[in-house]
């Protein structure tokens, strides 16, 4: 990779990685269309990744390799909410609901943990980055976040529009968010994705620093009315507490 300074050859590498995952497999002419670089530049970084265990070849088809499943496997360990919360996920899942961890990340809501039980549709899956604002996991976090953490990351994020519930003016989410703070939970009523639901609730360490969420999504059919407003509700404010328990006696 000679004709690529270290720091952009980098870059390339990542962009190249950011293309199998996007186009699901792909040759060197698709990658070469893809992202503008030459044949010879998308080979060698190709070449490199492959010798790197990064990436797999079948044939003339490049495809990102499950080295990225050990890597993603060994960094969500190092959050202290999956360590204490992916059991509460399990027994969200068995009392019949879809269930997740999430934690805020470049300004995201990132999925690290997922569980779904038989009759529920999986919604959300393990790395899925979601809205800060319009899903109940993000909303959740901004909620428990200070008012001068929060203030910065509104101040980087667009509140985009996604379906016609989704609160786009930062006077009416700030307005909402102080509502979510005082009940400990967050409702999405279909604000991030039409027919979607969510409830979900914060998670804080001793010193108040926030750790993620753990939320329960689902269909605006299996999740509305009594089973939104108490059953899941309880449940995932219980969950939430046992996590936060769980995580102060260590």
């Amino acid at each position: 990779m000679n004709e690529d300074p270290p720091v952009k050859a980098t870059a390339t590498s990542a962009r190249v990685i950011d293309a199998l995952l996007e186009l699901e497999g792909a040759t060197v002419t698709e990658l070469n269309e893809h992202l503008s670089l030459s044949k010879s530049s998308v080979h060698n970084h190709l070449q490199t990744l492959v010798d790197l265990g990064y990436v797999d070849r079948s044939g003339w088809k490049y495809h990102a390799s499950l080295r990225f499943l050990e890597v993603g496997t060994t960094v969500r360990h190092r959050y202290r909410i999956y360590q204490a919360g992916a059991e509460e996920v399990r027994a969200l899942a068995s009392a019949g609901f879809a269930a997740n961890l999430v934690v805020a990340q470049d300004r995201a809501a990132v999925c690290i943990e997922t569980a779904t039980h038989s009759d529920r549709e999986r919604i959300v899956e393990i790395g899925d980055r979601l809205p800060l604002h319009c899903s109940a996991g993000g909303k959740a976090m901004l909620a428990a976040m200070d008012r001068e953490e929060r203030t910065a990351v509104l101040d980087d994020v667009s509140l985009g529009y996604y379906t016609e519930s989704t609160l786009t003016d930062r006077s009416e989410l700030l307005s909402h968010l102080d509502e979510v703070q005082s009940r400990g939970l967050a409702l999405n009523r279909e604000e991030w994705r039409d027919g979607v639901r969510g409830i979900a609730s914060a998670v804080t360490d001793s010193d108040d620093t926030l750790l993620g969420a753990v939320c329960v999504t689902g269909s605006d059919e299996h999740l509305s009315g009594k089973t939104l407003q108490q059953d899941a509700s309880g449940l995932v404010l219980s969950s939430a507490n046992r996590i936060r328990r769980r995580i102060r006696q260590e």
